[in-house]
């Protein structure tokens, strides 16, 4: 809710926190005065900006999917509820992150961050849905006056049946290049970033000096419309900022935000 509120405050925008319950037994609606009862239990933190609360009973992730359109931007935490909740994403935030028409930023427990850092992360590998990430990320950093660093990571595995492998400068070079490409096509102004090593590792690494980490979701998985990619699902577990996935084409942001608060009931 707090970083919500913070990209609610950048945006001018609308900012929405839901709960939802399951629904009650015996299929019975809430009365008004129920309605009342259980919001005025929610415990709605200080975030110095006004929210509507809103509550609804169902499946979480169906109603927070159905409440947002492709101008939205939904922000969920990772709270998983299995004995593995610290390492893998709850089933709520998959399935936000698997069908929302918006991009969706998580936000895991991470230390008190008493100031900005001033710089937005996002990875670039060539592709179209990295391209679309880094259109959102130079929105982001416009946002907060913020550097944009464009990040690449080149690795090169051998199999051992090469006939020739390319020399470390030679991947820079590569990586340099196609990065330049990515900004000229998008007309996006960043501060190009090419690392040796695996994408996971160098974004994750670079997080622990951003305020956001923008990342495509595109994964190689027969079931991409369930799965993300490797790339993203590893920056979801690990990043050391919020981390926002985006896998669709979207319109310019109309100025609306919605949040979903776990645990508040």
């Amino acid at each position: 809710m707090a970083w919500a509120a913070g990209e609610a405050r950048l945006r001018g925008a609308e900012l929405v926190g839901w709960t939802i319950q399951g629904r009650p037994s015996r299929g019975a609606q809430p009365t008004p005065a129920g309605r009342r009862h259980l919001v005025g239990r929610m415990r709605i933190p200080p975030v110095g900006y006004p929210v509507s609360v809103r509550h609804s009973y169902g499946d979480a992730a169906t109603a927070l999917v159905a409440a947002c359109t492709a101008a939205d931007l939904l922000v969920v935490g990772s709270r998983g509820r299995g004995p593995l909740g610290g390492l893998v994403l709850g089933s709520v935030s998959r399935a936000c992150l698997a069908h929302a028409p918006c991009p969706v930023v998580v936000v895991r427990p991470q230390p008190e961050q008493s100031s900005s850092r001033g710089r937005v992360v996002v990875g670039v590998d060539g592709s179209s849905h990295s391209r679309q990430a880094l259109r959102i990320a130079a929105d982001e950093a416009r946002l907060r006056s913020a550097v944009l660093a464009v990040v690449h990571a080149v690795y090169w595995d051998n199999s051992g049946e090469e006939l020739l492998t390319p020399a470390n400068k030679q991947l820079v070079e590569w990586g340099r290049k196609l990065v330049a490409a990515e900004l000229a096509a998008t007309g996006v102004t960043g501060r190009p970033v090419v690392v040796q090593g695996h994408a996971s590792e160098v974004l994750v690494r670079r997080s622990a000096h951003a305020d956001l980490l923008v990342v495509g979701a595109r994964g190689r998985n027969p079931v991409t419309s369930l799965l993300l990619g490797s790339t993203s699902e590893n920056c979801l577990r690990h990043a050391h900022c919020p981390v926002m996935v985006n896998h669709t084409r979207q319109p310019k942001p109309s100025g609306r935000a919605h949040v979903v608060v776990h645990g508040v009931i």
